[in-house]
């Protein structure tokens, strides 16, 4: 029996991507009943987010919130012995957000994205500081490293200067039961509820430079008034506060809606109620948001830089998300011909079975497996 503890940090603290893909790993790999048993780990965080399924598991905290715990593991000082009881009865750490302490044991860790590297501009002074340390550090101490994407692993050769073969690619899974089509009454009056009603364009994300919502602005400025309502849905990042006075300066209010965060529970309705889901960002390490729009039926227009085109494959149209023109043609296209939206949402849904968690619990155990066995 191998005892692995995975840290789910993220997944308490956050519902965006790498929170996700922590939760849905954690409960993937704890019904996985091969030879695997999972115990917990996290800093100082809530337990909301906690699934049920898995309060149950063995499970210690550092009593640190978030600030004081990157770096008290950047120093690689060693945990007190309170704060590790489920790592010392382990034969393996996982961090899934691509930390680790510095343990007596095999580590694994996750990097999702190397944004802070490549885009230092989308992010605050602290975390790209932060990050320029930790990540080689990081890369350094684990023993094997999982990618999300073929091309944050490329990105980890090229800037961290790690050996490919200490690299595995695993890409993230979408939760198909709960990301589906739905168009039911009940899923109209919620979304109602928000000031949402069909027909409707969407973006959804955290509003933050990196998703690139300035060119989606400036494109949808040039369909006719007649277009449908744009919808951006997602709470508020760093650096967004120049999205209002953009969507004033193109005469767009009235034209877009921001609803803000919208809940969990109510994502699979918003994804499959939009008649197109536009996600221009200038760069991803997965992508997960497309795939989860997939999965409910709506047709997908993307960015064709990173690990983007890796996750649509041919089941969307990929656009240059710094050419306004080409998105704005993108639009005015889909939005003209119902028979190719109907051909991406057909494709969106083939695609998103090719996701699941339950593949990438099997390919992640196939990684611990190889660190225990280095």
């Amino acid at each position: 029996m191998m005892h692995v503890c995975l840290d789910i940090s993220a997944g308490l603290g956050q519902g965006a991507g790498i929170g996700r893909y922590t939760l849905q790993l954690a409960l993937a790999l704890h019904q996985l009943h091969d030879g695997l048993e999972l115990r917990l780990f996290h800093n100082r965080q809530s337990l909301d987010r906690l699934p049920p399924m898995l309060a149950h598991l063995p499970r210690s905290q550092a009593p640190l919130g978030n600030k004081a715990w990157r770096f008290y593991l950047l120093s690689g000082l060693p945990l007190p012995p309170r704060w590790r009881t489920t790592i010392e009865d382990s034969d393996l750490f996982h961090g899934a957000d691509a930390l680790t302490p510095r343990l007596h044991l095999p580590t694994v860790i996750t990097i999702h994205d190397l944004t802070t590297l490549l885009f230092p501009q989308f992010h605050t002074r602290l975390n790209r500081t932060y990050q320029r340390w930790a990540l080689p550090v990081m890369a350094r101490r684990t023993d094997a490293i999982i990618a999300v994407s073929h091309a944050t692993k490329q990105d980890i050769v090229r800037l961290l200067n790690v050996p490919p073969g200490k690299i595995t690619v695993v890409h993230s899974g979408v939760d198909t039961v709960r990301f589906s089509p739905r168009t039911d009454a009940g899923t109209l009056s919620a979304l109602a509820q928000l000031g949402i009603q069909p027909p409707y364009l969407l973006a959804v994300g955290t509003l933050e430079p990196r998703k690139n919502l300035a060119t989606l602005l400036q494109a949808y400025a040039r369909l006719p008034s007649s277009a449908p309502t744009l919808v951006l849905a997602g709470g508020m990042g760093w650096g967004d506060n120049p999205l209002s006075a953009l969507i004033e300066r193109l005469n767009l209010k009235g034209r877009v809606h921001l609803p803000g965060y919208v809940p969990d529970d109510l994502l699979p309705g918003l994804y499959s109620n939009a008649e197109l889901y536009i996600y221009p960002s200038l760069y991803e390490g997965f992508g997960l948001p497309v795939l989860e729009a997939m999965a409910c039926g709506a047709p997908v227009i993307t960015s064709n830089v990173s690990s983007l085109p890796e996750v649509a494959g041919d089941a969307a149209v990929l656009i240059d998300p710094m050419d306004v023109d080409q998105l704005a043609a993108a639009l005015e296209r889909l939005l003209s011909t119902s028979v190719e939206r109907t051909a991406l949402r057909e494709a969106g849904l083939m695609r998103a079975r090719a996701f699941t968690w339950e593949q990438c619990a099997y390919e992640t155990l196939a990684v611990y497996r190889g660190a225990l066995n280095a």
